[in-house]
């Protein structure tokens, strides 16, 4: 299958792909995988935002200056609460400097690189998604995990008995009407508990945000990063990215849901 995950996460997954068009089309609307999202909420009619929260359940706000939170936490009123990951970036030349000297490094003994074909319904994807909803992040589908829906690349570290033990995605997510036109989003960064403090989530995202220049001829990258994860805040770091203060990124969910992963 080509979306996988509980049968919510399966209808928000189908239900990017197929608004794609929409998404490229609308001044405001960014290609978020997983929920409808927004990198500039003044393009878009809050009706439309009211609307997808009563059907899905959650709504993203991306790049959302942090001066307009609390304007964003009194439209959603009492029902909804408003989560918020911090906003790092970096520049093509920082980035690919910090990763370069990652990536020269070898990799654990017994790990090799996942070499996936051009089929969302390939065995590997399948492994690439378990991997991901196994250690707590909401998957992408297959085609979006392919570049099948915006310009992307997903890679992954495998053990030796062929288990998916890393992964990571980048992706073009922002369409032509944005002024993150060109900035590519790297994220669903996936290491398996037996794998985790060996630096194994550096290696992967360097991989991914080299992937994302070299690959999808970004020029700058953002990554998510929830506040309380200092772990992650280093890891991306050490890539060259650097915390900006002046934006973050929001997910309106109902008051009585959990966090969503990003």
């Amino acid at each position: 299958m080509n979306y996988y995950g509980t049968e919510k996460q399966q209808r928000l997954q189908r239900q990017c792909d197929e608004a794609q068009a929409m998404i490229a089309a609308t001044p405001g609307l960014v290609q978020a995988g997983r929920f409808f999202s927004v990198d500039d909420f003044d393009r878009i009619d809050w009706v439309f935002v009211e609307d997808r929260l009563a059907r899905d359940g959650v709504f993203g706000f991306r790049m959302m200056p942090t001066t307009r939170i609390e304007e964003i936490r009194e439209k959603l009123g009492p029902s909804y609460r408003l989560d918020l990951w911090s906003v790092f970036s970096a520049d093509r030349d920082t980035a690919i400097a910090a990763c370069t000297s990652i990536l020269e490094a070898d990799l654990p003994d017994g790990l090799t690189r996942v070499d996936m074909i051009d089929d969302p319904e390939d065995e590997a994807i399948r492994l690439i998604q378990f991997c991901m909803a196994e250690n707590g992040i909401a998957p992408f589908s297959g085609a979006m995990l392919l570049g099948k829906v915006v310009p992307a690349v997903t890679v992954a570290f495998a053990d030796t008995d062929g288990r998916i033990v890393a992964t990571a995605h980048a992706n073009m997510a922002f369409n032509a009407h944005s002024k993150y036109q060109g900035t590519a989003w790297v994220g669903l960064i996936t290491v398996a508990a037996q794998q985790r403090r060996c630096g194994l989530g550096r290696s992967i995202n360097a991989l991914a945000i080299m992937a994302a220049f070299e690959g999808l001829g970004a020029n700058a990258i953002v990554e998510f990063v929830h506040s309380d994860n200092t772990a992650s805040r280093r890891m991306i770091e050490s890539c060259g990215l650097r915390f900006d203060p002046a934006l973050v990124c929001g997910l309106a969910v109902p008051v009585v849901d959990a966090r969503f992963t990003t």
